[in-house]
């Protein structure tokens, strides 16, 4: 949106014309820096900015794929805060977009979020599923289970836990929110 303020009175003494084709403001060596010379300089890149914006983005354009989507199926399971010892912690971030699988269930799915109950100090993982689990018994992770991952979890220097490795036991009861 351009500026409606003319900047070329006091105090600001803005002199910038956009028909003039200055791109470039000299500073004088071994003299203090003007605010003249800061305000023009501010025109100048927001000016540029400007030309940008209008020359990409026509107003009122809507931007592709600019659509709102949401995922009506979102569940929650809530995993043990150590794995082996390991704080989860570690890698909690890790876990972002990562497919896992159940080891006992064979429910597989894909972490969408992680946070953390405050009431229990246990990781909660947001997940949507994707395939059942074997003979179509289970549909979700069941209750004491260590979960699989699906591909490499690097954290910390160099610290991996590989693919088709356990890296997380639901916990014992009500796992599943």
């Amino acid at each position: 949106m351009p500026q409606e303020t003319n900047l070329n009175r006091t105090p600001y003494f803005d002199d910038f014309d956009k028909n003039k084709d200055f791109h470039k403001v000299l500073f004088k060596p071994g003299y203090s820096v003007q605010a003249r010379e800061l305000t023009t300089l501010q025109s100048i890149l927001q000016n540029q900015i400007e030309s940008f914006g209008t020359h990409f983005f026509k107003e009122g354009a809507r931007v592709i794929p600019g659509a709102v989507t949401y995922t009506l199926e979102y569940a929650s399971v809530q995993v043990e805060s150590e794995f082996l010892g390991l704080p989860i912690s570690l890698y909690q971030d890790q876990l972002l977009n990562k497919r896992i699988s159940g080891s006992s269930s064979g429910v597989t799915a894909i972490i969408k979020n992680t946070s953390l109950n405050e009431d229990t100090g246990n990781i909660i993982l947001f997940v949507s599923y994707e395939k059942t689990g074997n003979n179509f018994s289970n549909s979700t992770f069941i209750d004491g289970e260590n979960l699989i991952t699906l591909s490499d979890i690097t954290f910390g220097n160099s610290n991996v836990i590989a693919t088709n490795e356990e890296f997380a036991r639901t916990i014992n009861t009500n796992s599943l929110a």
